[in-house]
């Protein structure tokens, strides 16, 4: 983001840990460059301070040209809801950049699922983000219909 930032790009942040966002928020004070980056706290009245990653930050208006989500989506089970509202957030021509290491074994039948990394739950990033969505190389999408 700073980096972004820094390049005279207005970008919106959106952290789950508040240690992280208050981090990412002093850099960008530091920098002079609060103007440019929109701080999403990943607890608001909006959401009834729980964690929401589709009604929290992303505008679903698909005014977005961009999304960065880089060592993510393996932390949310169902990631591929996360994904659709990410979709609806780009604009035709958008592109959206993950990297995702999910864990490769699925937990047995019955077991909560506990681990750090997530399996994908047998959907795969293909299917998750859809028939809008064309893959540009490995991490990289762009939205091609809405």
């Amino acid at each position: 983001v700073i980096y972004l930032a820094k390049k005279g790009i207005k970008v919106h942040y959106f952290g789950i840990g508040l240690i992280e966002y208050s981090f990412a928020r002093f850099r960008a004070l530091k920098h002079g460059l609060e103007d440019l980056i929109d701080f999403k706290l990943p607890f608001s009245s909006g959401t009834d301070y729980s964690f929401d990653p589709i009604n929290g930050p992303l505008p679903q208006d698909s005014s977005l040209g961009g999304i960065i989500a880089l060592d993510v989506l393996e932390h949310i089970p169902d990631y591929h809801v996360v994904v659709e509202a990410m979709v609806k957030s780009l604009r035709v021509g958008g592109k959206i950049v993950e990297n995702t290491p999910f864990a490769k074994t699925v937990v047995s039948e019955g077991k909560e699922d506990v681990r750090v990394h997530l399996s994908n739950g047998g959907i795969s990033m293909d299917e998750a983000m859809g028939p809008k969505m064309k893959k540009i190389r490995a991490g990289v999408w762009e939205k091609v219909d809405e």
